[in-house]
């Protein structure tokens, strides 16, 4: 297993146990989620947030690559 396949493995686990922990914790608490409960605002507000995080991803997977190859 190259040293990617296992970032990714690792990725889809972590992604599937905060999945579950955020899933619990939503149980435990009774909280419903409406599909329609977020304004206009709020919504921009997350589409600019998640970009945000995708920029901040990508450049630490650059980053990261560039450190690899100096190696």
């Amino acid at each position: 297993m190259s040293k990617r396949d296992f970032q990714n493995e690792m990725n889809k686990v972590a992604e599937s146990s905060a999945n579950l922990l955020v899933d619990n914790i939503l149980r435990k608490h009774n909280v419903k989620l409406d599909k329609n409960s977020l304004s206009a605002s709020q919504k921009q507000h997350l589409r600019k947030l998640v970009k945000d995080l995708q920029a901040t991803a990508e450049r630490l997977q650059r980053e990261y690559k560039k450190e690899e190859k100096n190696k």
